[in-house]
């Protein structure tokens, strides 16, 4: 019992000794960090290294994850606006390719309005189809109150489009050359000999007009087809129509098919050109 007295009174006195001597310790610490004491600062210095070098690796690590997330969040931002950026770039681009199509599209009316500067021409735009991927009739929207009459002669890019074959006062049916209720009377270039121009059914597939001229023309591939003079339809002399790309014997033995292609693309038509003062 008074063994133990005796240890309980030696620890209240090691835990007093502890705190006078670690009072007395900062006192000193402080003291030697305040007036720049050498040895008591050099000293307190050397008990302070670990715990100051370990203070500050975590203040770095702190630091450095601090600024990731603040670059992070910087190139985050910048990717972005870099992503809106391009977005407005490739509409702006969009509508450039769009204006430069539509443009040419114009131009290319322009001049068949200058190589047919003997009829009055009205450009028109095109505003339905029929099904399919195919401009084989659409509508344009121009009708009587424009000019426009029935077998109107409807021109684009450059080349031979079809007829005018119903007419409305606000707009217009056209039937082009690669359906098969079609024909036009059409002359190859080289050789001057004429025949009958029709769409085909099983060619429409490939965008193709069959040419059916006598067997003794020596139509080769390559030839080029204009409108003739003869046809029931006025078309001025000369409208450029296609190229031959296939020539096949009829199975009578009297004619033979001339595959043409024709220039105009028709898979897309937007704007055409109608010849208005035609011979009827």
């Amino acid at each position: 019992m008074i063994q133990g007295e005796i240890a309980l009174k030696l620890t209240k006195k090691i835990k007093k000794v502890g705190i006078v001597i670690s009072s007395i310790l900062l006192i000193v610490i402080f003291l030697g960090k305040r007036y720049n004491i050498p040895v008591v600062s050099t000293g307190v210095n050397s008990l302070l290294y670990p715990f100051e070098k370990a203070f500050f690796y975590a203040t770095q690590k702190v630091q450095g994850v601090t600024d990731y997330f603040k670059n992070v969040d910087v190139l985050l931002k910048e990717n972005k606006a870099l992503k809106e950026e391009n977005q407005k770039l490739s509409y702006e681009n969009s509508i450039l390719v769009q204006y430069k199509s539509e443009n040419n599209s114009l131009k290319s009316l322009l001049e068949m309005k200058q190589l047919y500067r003997d009829y009055e021409g009205l450009g028109a735009n095109v505003i339905a189809k029929d099904n399919g991927n195919w401009y084989k009739t659409f509508k344009i929207d121009k009708g009587l109150n424009q000019g426009i009459t029935y077998n109107g002669v409807i021109l684009a890019n450059g080349g031979l489009v079809g007829r005018v074959s119903e007419v409305d006062l606000f707009s217009s049916k056209v039937l082009t050359i690669i359906d098969d209720r079609s024909s036009v009377s059409a002359k190859i270039v080289r050789t001057g000999d004429t025949g009958i121009l029709r769409g085909d059914i099983e060619m429409t597939a490939e965008g193709l007009c069959k040419l059916e001229i006598n067997v003794e023309s020596e139509v080769v591939k390559g030839d080029q087809v204009v409108t003739s003079h003869l046809s029931s339809i006025y078309y001025p002399t000369g409208i450029p129509i296609g190229t031959v790309e296939e020539i096949v014997p009829g199975k009578n033995g009297l004619t033979q098919y001339a595959y043409v292609r024709p220039i105009v693309d028709f898979k897309h038509l937007e704007q055409v050109l109608v010849l208005l003062n035609q011979e009827q």
